[in-house]
């Protein structure tokens, strides 16, 4: 369905202003109802690839979206001019999407939704997000088989979806050739950061002289100053929109305040920001996922990466969650600490210790 004709969002009538500065955000205390009438051509937009989407590049990332006070926070993302929004049925137990949904029922002509399920999953999403249409489907999948290929045009045919497309955590270089070769996924959600951008971003521009895929940047909180680090990483044209988990409006408006700000001195942040990438050598992981594959007892060791960085950014429910839902026969205890992993890490981390660390979250 590439060649359908994009769905333009309808302009929403009540866009809500943001704070323009970290510091006016500290010192305002910014709290419901001190909101003010902004443009809502605030925030730029990019096209999403093959999709022809135009979608703002900063988009919702829905991973922290957990009860109803978060339906306020959501509106008021939408009311400021994001225009895309991406959650999961697995997020906080599912009640991230049912936050969504329950959105939608007053937001839905204003925004995209990329939402990551399986095919399978699709039906029970739709009645969930109160939709009758996914706009991208992104599930983490290695999978591009022509018998992949014919679930997913069965739903494009059916009108329950209209874009394909997929997520990834590690090994991402690798998966994102195997797209590549494969021709069919329209849209990448990718972990892409200060940390990791210098592997991937060839491989992204090939894809986009390629195939025009389209770009979705998740985990993009590592880096120095925050918004000089944002303001970065959409230096990367190949990158169409970032996409943070947010659960505050003091958050929404921060990152609005750093995609937009205008008056950067952007040739001292690029100094800055290439000394903060230079120190990241031992300290970041990439998530190539060396580490995955190089363990001879299977330890989803990129799951126990995942939930390190969700606690290194504050996410302590997140990373618990995470590394509950790894199975047993996956987790730290069928490890048996050879050393492996430690060798195969590019960045030189101490994978082993780190693991078993996190696990204990």
């Amino acid at each position: 369905m590439a060649d359908q004709e994009p769905i333009a969002p309808a302009p929403s009538t009540d866009r809500r202003a943001f704070l323009t500065t970290g510091a006016a955000l500290a010192a305002g205390g910014l709290m419901f109802g001190e909101w003010t009438p902004a443009s809502a051509a605030a925030l730029p937009k990019r096209k999403l690839g093959r999709t022809g989407l135009m979608v703002t590049t900063l988009s919702f990332g829905g991973i922290q979206l957990s009860d109803d006070s978060h339906k306020r926070v959501l509106e008021h993302a939408i009311d400021a001019g994001i225009n895309l929004i991406h959650s999961c049925p697995g997020y906080t137990g599912g009640r991230s999407m049912k936050v969504v949904g329950d959105v939608m029922k007053t937001k839905r002509k204003s925004v995209y939704l990329a939402i990551k399920a399986s095919p399978g999953d699709v039906d029970r999403c739709l009645q969930t997000l109160n939709t009758d249409v996914i706009d991208i489907l992104i599930p983490d999948s290695a999978d591009f088989s022509d018998k992949e290929k014919e679930a997913y045009a069965k739903l494009q045919k059916a009108g329950k979806i209209r874009f394909s497309g997929f997520a990834c955590h590690n090994g991402m270089a690798k998966r994102l050739e195997a797209a590549i070769d494969a021709g069919w996924r329209d849209v990448m959600l990718i972990s892409y950061n200060a940390g990791n951008r210098g592997g991937l971003d060839d491989v992204i521009a090939k894809a986009v002289k390629a195939q025009k895929m389209g770009f979705m940047a998740m985990k993009v909180r590592a880096g120095g100053d925050f918004g000089a680090g944002l303001r970065s990483l959409l230096k990367n044209d190949d990158i169409h929109t970032l996409t943070p988990g947010m659960n505050s409006v003091q958050q929404i408006d921060a990152n609005i305040a750093a995609v937009t700000q205008r008056n950067a001195d952007t040739r001292r942040e690029d100094r800055e920001f290439a000394r903060y990438c230079s120190t990241l050598a031992g300290k970041l992981c990439t998530h190539c996922g060396h580490c995955d594959q190089a363990c001879p007892q299977r330890v989803a060791i990129g799951e126990y990466l995942r939930a390190d960085l969700y606690r290194e950014r504050g996410d302590l429910r997140l990373a618990q969650d995470l590394v509950r839902s790894i199975p047993r026969r996956q987790s730290v205890a069928a490890c048996t600490r050879c050393g492996r992993c430690d060798h195969a890490c590019e960045r030189q981390l101490s994978v082993m210790d780190l693991i078993h660390d996190v696990a204990r979250v």
